[in-house]
């Protein structure tokens, strides 16, 4: 039974652990024992690195993006951004222009691994050559080049498999912020695979991030679909340094800040007020069922989405099960085709649809208003109008609160909805229905790669070799 294990250890092992001298039971766990003892003559993750840096940032204010590309701030990548391995380039934030000067060693570099060392440490990024260079790496993860490129493509799937996450794991220290230290990271053993593996796992990744792009092109195309339908291509809103409006504008908004008020939203509101319309509560249903995790049974597993889960338009099937134990708040329940939005810093675009392939309960952070079809449109057409600039104009200056700021409810749900998206709903459902499947197909490639490191591991690489050969030659892929 977990929890009643117990796992004896020469006191040699304990005295020659890691470099932090770790004696704790936690390091000591059987998963990592088992997964040490399978790659006790494997070099070292540090032997195969050529160069690694994790900055650590006094004090950085945070600037929306919009406003950082203005001022041609550089971006700033959390680790937030990461949707192992990928990185959502929309969902970055700026800092000001003297924290680039500040932190030369924080810049990012085309084909480095980024590797999350604070908190879970579950992810990993691959640096494409078209990302922006103008990036600063938060330092909750630590950067790092290989000297043999083709190591990136092992890094990755070895670090987020099961051995490399036990491995990961028992190295944690810290009981507020979990952190590994760099020299306990370099110690990490690290399968020795051959160049013909190598190359497969690169090939591999190749057609990851080939999927990806298309993903990201199909998404770019129905959102192009609804802006051409709308005739706001080229449309942005006109700056403006002062404003009024009627004292009978404020008493009906029951809002006295400024931001309500603002050019922008006006400016969107209008073009709406020129459409026919309906609004978001007469098409969808916002759902408000609860979930409590003391109540709920205890042996029943759970996927618990939180904020960041929406950066991408859909939610991740592969999501990690947890026992209602390790969740200490209210949750929502989803459910298969709904769409969730949430009323939390809008700028993050923070909108998906519910897809799901896994039988276990969904749940979710209360600030996402969770919405379920009742009317004509699809669920897939008002993710990409919600995603559009219009809405997020009227979401931007609709927000209340300045640490963590928020819309209600009732703007969402009397937003306009324009009913000429009805004509060309079918294209535009069909367009995302594409990006799922090239969204689907990398995943299940990234799964594949890490399947074969264990194999690797566990077997041969000659199994790994064989394992993998239906991916390499399946040309849907």
């Amino acid at each position: 039974m977990e929890g009643l294990e117990a796992t004896e250890i020469k006191l040699s092992k304990v005295n020659s652990g890691t470099f932090t001298k770790r004696i704790d039971p936690e390091y000591f766990n059987k998963t990592a024992i088992l997964a040490q003892k399978k790659l006790e003559s494997s070099p070292t993750l540090g032997s195969l690195v050529k160069d690694g840096y994790r900055v650590v940032y006094e004090t950085t204010e945070a600037i929306e993006q919009s406003q950082g590309i203005l001022n041609d701030y550089p971006f700033f990548l959390q680790s937030a951004d990461i949707n192992t391995p990928f990185i959502n380039k929309e969902s970055m934030i700026c800092v000001h222009q003297n924290d680039w000067e500040r932190y030369p060693k924080g810049r990012i570099q085309h084909g480095e691994i980024l590797i999350e060392v604070k908190g879970k440490a579950e992810k990993i990024a691959f640096v494409p050559d078209d990302f922006p260079e103008k990036t600063l790496v938060t330092g909750t993860c630590f950067k790092l080049n290989t000297k043999n490129p083709k190591h990136r493509f092992l890094l990755i799937p070895y670090l987020t498999s099961k051995y490399g996450q036990a491995l990961k794991n028992r190295l944690k220290t810290n009981l507020l912020v979990s952190y590994i230290a760099k020299d306990d990271l370099y110690s990490l053993p690290v399968p020795h695979l051959s160049e013909n593996m190598l190359s497969a796992l690169e090939e591999i990744f190749d057609n990851i991030f080939k999927l990806q792009r298309q993903s990201v092109i199909q998404q770019q195309q129905a959102e192009q679909i609804l802006l051409k339908t709308l005739s706001l291509e080229n449309w942005q809103p006109t700056p403006a340094l002062s404003y009024e409006r009627k004292s009978s504008e404020v008493f009906a908004a029951g809002r006295l800040d400024a931001e309500y008020f603002h050019p922008e939203k006006a400016s969107a509101v209008y073009l709406l007020n020129q459409l026919e319309c309906g609004k978001v509560k007469d098409m969808f249903e916002s759902v408000r069922e609860l979930w409590q995790p003391e109540t709920a049974i205890k042996t029943q597993v759970v996927q618990n989405y939180d904020l960041t889960d929406a950066l991408s338009p859909f939610l991740d099937a592969d999501k990690e099960l947890v026992y209602p134990e390790s969740i200490s708040s209210t949750k929502k329940v989803l459910s298969e085709g709904q769409i969730i939005v949430s009323r939390l810093r809008s700028y993050l675009k923070e909108i998906a649809l519910v897809l799901h392939d896994c039988h276990v309960p969904m749940v979710a952070s209360t600030e996402f208003i969770v919405l379920k079809p009742i009317g004509k449109m699809n669920v897939a057409t008002l993710m990409v109008y919600l995603r559009s600039i219009l809405p997020q104009i009227i979401f931007k200056w609709s927000q209340d609160g300045s640490n963590h700021p928020r819309f209600d409810e009732k703007e969402l749900l009397n937003l306009q909805v324009p009913n000429i998206l009805l004509e060309h709903q079918q294209e535009i459902s069909e367009v995302i229905h594409q990006s799922i499947i090239y969204t689907k197909k990398s995943k299940l490639l990234l799964e594949a790669a890490k399947r074969a490191v264990e194999i690797a591991i566990e077997d041969s690489e000659a199994a790994a070799l064989a394992y993998l050969q239906p991916f390499l030659q399946d040309e849907t892929l």
